[in-house]
C-alpha cells in the first residue's frame, strides 16, 4: 500500500512537471504571434518578457520590429538603441535603426547607423527583415530580406543623401548598390531622381527607363519619367525661381529652369537660361545640347547646329547629340552633312534603330532608294514602327 502512495505521489509531481513544461512562456508566444506578423498581438507579450528579462537582446529585435510596423516609430528606436546598448555589434540592427531614422526624418544619424552596419559583420543568418516602407516621401518600396545585404544598405544611403540634397553623393551610393545587385529597379529609379534634382536630364531618363526595363509597372520610375520629360513641376520651377532671386543659383539651377521652360514652350526664357548655364560651366554638353534642341523649333538651323557642334566636341560619342545635329542638317538641305552625322551615330550604337532610319529618308531624299530601303528596313528590324510606314511608301513593289 506503501508504494502505491509513493507511485502515485510520483505521478502527479511528474504530471505537474509536465503541464509546468508545456505551457508556453510570453517570450514563445510572442514568438509565435511575432512569426505570423500578428504585431498587436505580440507587443504586450514582449513588454512583459522584457519586463522581467531587461538584457534580452531577441526579445528587444522582435519588440523593436512590431513596433516598427506598428508605426510606432519612436518606440521602435528605444528598443533599437537598447539592443545596441547591449550589444554593439547587432549588425541587422543598425540597419533597422538606420531605417527607422529614416521615416521619422532623422537623416544623419541614419546615414550613421547605415555606415556602422556596412562595418559589423553580420549576425545570425535566420534573422527575419519585415517589410517597411519609407513613407510618403514617394519613394520605391523597400524590399523583404532574410538577411539584410550591402547593397540595401546603400541604397537607404542614397534615399538618406537625396533627402538632404546631397545628390552627388547620393548617385554614388546608388552606383554601389546597382553594382551589387544590378536586376533591382528601385536603384535606377532612385538615381534617376538624383540626377533629374540635378538637372541632369538625360542620364536621368535613361536610368528611369533601366527601372522600368526591369519592371514595366514600377510606378516612381513612371511618374520620375513623365516629371522629367515635362520639365518638372510648377512646384519645382518656384523653388528655381526662388534661388535665382536669392542670388544663389548655378548653372544647375538655371539648366534646370531652362528645361522646365524649354518643356513648357517658353522659348526665348529657356534660350536666356540655357546661356546663363553655359556662361557659368562652359564643359556641361547638356546646355548646348537643350539650347540648340530649343533653337531647332524656331527653325534657327544655323544657331542650333552651332550649339550641337559644341555639345558633341565636349561628348564626341554621344549618338543623341549626333542625331541632333543630323536632324538640324537635313532640314536645312546639308545632306552630305546630315548623312554623316546619322552614320556617325550607328557606329557608335549598331542597334540604334533612329539613325538607321534618318540615314534611309536621307538617302531617299538623295535618291538612293537601294540604299534608303537597305536602312529603312535595319531600323524596323529593330524595331522602329516609324519606318514601316516610310517603306511601305518608298520601297513596296506595286
Amino acid at each position: 500500500m506503501k508504494t502505491l502512495r509513493v507511485l502515485l505521489i510520483l505521478l502527479c509531481i511528474g504530471f505537474d512537471a509536465f503541464s509546468q513544461q508545456a505551457e508556453p512562456s510570453p517570450f514563445q508566444l510572442a514568438q509565435e504571434a511575432f512569426g505570423q506578423q500578428r504585431w498587436e498581438e505580440a507587443l504586450p507579450l514582449l513588454d512583459l518578457w522584457i519586463q522581467g528579462h531587461p538584457t534580452d537582446q531577441e526579445a528587444y529585435w522582435m519588440r523593436g520590429q512590431a513596433h516598427q510596423n506598428e508605426s510606432k516609430l519612436e518606440e521602435a528606436l528605444g528598443d533599437f538603441s537598447s539592443l545596441l546598448t547591449l550589444n554593439p555589434q547587432f549588425a541587422e540592427a543598425y540597419f533597422e535603426r538606420g531605417r527607422v531614422r529614416y521615416q521619422l526624418g532623422h537623416y544623419e544619424p541614419a546615414i550613421e547607423d547605415f555606415e556602422n552596419f556596412l562595418k559589423t559583420p553580420p549576425g545570425e543568418t535566420n534573422r527575419v527583415l519585415y517589410k517597411v516602407t519609407p513613407g510618403s516621401k514617394g519613394v520605391s518600396e523597400v524590399t523583404t530580406l532574410q538577411t539584410v545585404s550591402a547593397e540595401q544598405a546603400y541604397y537607404h544611403l542614397g534615399l538618406c543623401s537625396i533627402e538632404l540634397g546631397e545628390y552627388d553623393f547620393a548617385i554614388l551610393y546608388l552606383d554601389e548598390a546597382i553594382a551589387l545587385d544590378p536586376e533591382e529597379p528601385d536603384f535606377y529609379a532612385e538615381k534617376g531622381r538624383a540626377l533629374a534634382r540635378l538637372g541632369d536630364n538625360v542620364p536621368a531618363i535613361e536610368a528611369y527607363e533601366l527601372a522600368l526595363s526591369l519592371n514595366p509597372d514600377h510606378l516612381p520610375a513612371k511618374q520620375g519619367l513623365a516629371l522629367v520629360k515635362t520639365g518638372g513641376d510648377e512646384v519645382l520651377l518656384g523653388q528655381l525661381d526662388q534661388v535665382v532671386a536669392e542670388g544663389s543659383g548655378n548653372a544647375q539651377t538655371y539648366k534646370q529652369r531652362g528645361f522646365y521652360r524649354m518643356s513648357h514652350d517658353q522659348d526665348q526664357g529657356a534660350i536666356s537660361d540655357f546661356g546663363l548655364a553655359i556662361s557659368l560651366d562652359p564643359d556641361d554638353s547638356e546646355s548646348y545640347f537643350y539650347r540648340g534642341k530649343t533653337y531647332s523649333r524656331q527653325k534657327k538651323w544655323k544657331e542650333a547646329e552651332a550649339d550641337y557642334s559644341a555639345a558633341i566636341s565636349l561628348e564626341p560619342e554621344n549618338p543623341e547629340y549626333l542625331l541632333a545635329r543630323g536632324q538640324s542638317r537635313y532640314v536645312s538641305g546639308q545632306l552630305e552633312e546630315a548623312l554623316a552625322d546619322f552614320t556617325q551615330t550607328v557606329v557608335l550604337d549598331p542597334d540604334f534603330a533612329s539613325g538607321y532610319y534618318h540615314r534611309g529618308i536621307t538617302y531617299q531624299r538623295m535618291n538612293r532608294k537601294p540604299e534608303a530601303c537597305r536602312e529603312l528596313q535595319k531600323a524596323i528590324d529593330l524595331g522602329m514602327e516609324a519606318a514601316v510606314g516610310v517603306w511601305e511608301k518608298v520601297c513596296k513593289q506595286d
